[in-house]
């Protein structure tokens, strides 16, 4: 009987789990139909570079909302770690213009855009879901 229940449950887990769908990023989907649509390598580095421009885009704009929504403590928080956020990403592409800059090939290009795209796009990520948190 105990087997049957365990058994049971867990169909049910999945079956409910494939009722979900993803929640796809509007920055994500729209650069995943770019990739369909441009095969070439050069073509692809320009879906990736559009699409860390509009994380980029993202990280600013959201930072600003937040700050808008915050008390003046919590505000002073944010801005530290933004700042501090400013300065390790900075580094980051340091080190990843570093690392790749002397590789051959053009299939790096992607390689390093996309290496610089998912530090902003971390954060984008974050401060969306504490605009969110300071929107409840």
């Amino acid at each position: 009987m105990i087997t049957f229940l365990l058994l049971f449950a867990v169909f049910g887990i999945s079956v409910a789990a494939q009722d979900e769908k993803p929640v796809t990023h509007p920055i994500d989907a729209a650069q995943a139909k770019c990739l369909k649509t441009h095969h070439g390598t050069m073509p692809r580095a320009k879906c990736y570079s559009d699409a860390s421009g509009a994380w980029n885009e993202d990280v600013t704009k959201t930072y600003a909302a937040l700050l808008l929504k915050v008390s003046a403590t919590d505000k002073g928080s944010i801005e530290k770690s933004q700042t501090a956020w400013g300065k390790y990403r900075d580094a980051e592409y340091d080190l990843i213009s570093h690392f790749y800059g002397n590789k051959r090939g053009t299939g790096y290009i992607s390689v390093r855009i996309i290496a610089r795209m998912e530090i902003v796009k971390e954060r984008a990520l974050r401060l969306e879901d504490w605009l969110a948190t300071a929107s409840e």
